[in-house]
């Protein structure tokens, strides 16, 4: 009975935090940014509000001392039944949480008592299928912007399905970016440049399909270029016309987990996503998000 106890005590605990909290160096350059995990060194506030089966009730779980998401809390508001993330909150003190307060469209943490872990032993948040968050407060993210950035950890069983991405502004044709799956082994990052270009530009790479990857998006609009790294490996391509985004904002909020239609949803798992106004180092931000992968 001992040794079956502490085997259960092992899949339960999961492999711990970084040393260092994987985004200090990027302080007061995000917009927003989400984990499962401590990302800032100053953060000190939860990770999320889960819901649990049992009863539909509602708590919020924070870190332990170390960074790690406080698992023991996790598991014993759920006890035997699941939990599901109502609430990811932005660790970057901006207030630009991440909500679905839909049951149904909630991601998963906790499967009957169980942890939903990745390879590396670390939690992770699982979507299957019909599962998105709305990131709050987030309708001028691409307002008047000379570039962004959008990054996330993620694997996907499925194909053709937006990641990160911010829907319409309000002319016609619509800009917008996107981080996205082409197909299940193929990535892309993808952005109209103005009102009036009616065409996407696509930075593409491929992977090995239902593998994890720091799936990274850079659009320099005023440079005219979008990039796409992919674990470390990046490919660029042009795009034009070269200049700001309109000074609107979007009809709707940054989404991860689906597209500005609720059309297509991923299927499979997260560790985190985070987006920028502005072009981040795309070497230092992989190797950031190299070090909380799932």
């Amino acid at each position: 009975m001992a040794r079956f106890t502490f085997a259960l005590d092992l899949k339960r605990r999961g492999a711990g935090p970084p040393d260092r909290a994987s985004l200090d160096a990027f302080a007061g350059q995000l917009y927003t940014a989400f984990g499962l995990s401590r990302l800032f060194s100053a953060y000190a506030g939860p990770g999320l509000r889960v819901r649990r089966s049992g009863d539909g009730g509602e708590a919020d779980i924070g870190f332990t001392a170390s960074g790690a998401l406080d698992m023991a809390a996790l598991l014993g508001f759920a006890g035997a039944g699941s939990a599901y993330a109502s609430l990811w909150y932005d660790q970057t003190g901006n207030g630009r949480h991440a909500a679905q307060a839909a049951s149904a469209a909630q991601p998963r943490l906790v499967n009957a008592g169980v942890p939903d872990l990745g390879p590396a032993g670390r939690p992770m948040m699982v979507f299957s299928g019909a599962q998105y968050v709305d990131v709050q407060n987030s309708l001028g993210f691409l307002r008047n912007a000379e570039a962004v950035t959008l990054a996330s950890i993620a694997r996907s069983s499925s194909s053709a399905v937006q990641i990160v991405t911010q829907p319409a502004l309000p002319v016609s044709p619509a800009v917008h970016v996107a981080l996205y799956y082409v197909n299940a082994t193929t990535l892309g990052a993808q952005a109209r440049s103005s009102a009036g270009n009616p065409l996407n530009a696509t930075a593409t790479a491929t992977i090995t399909a239902g593998g994890w990857v720091r799936h990274i998006g850079r659009v320099r609009f005023l440079a005219g270029a979008v990039d796409l790294s992919v674990n470390g490996v990046t490919a660029t391509t042009a795009l034009a016309p070269a200049q700001n985004t309109p000074d609107i904002d979007a009809t709707a909020p940054l989404r991860f987990g689906t597209n500005s239609t609720l059309s297509s949803f991923l299927t499979g798992a997260t560790g985190g996503f985070v987006c920028a106004r502005g072009s981040l180092d795309l070497a230092a931000l992989d190797a950031a998000l190299a070090q909380v992968m799932p």
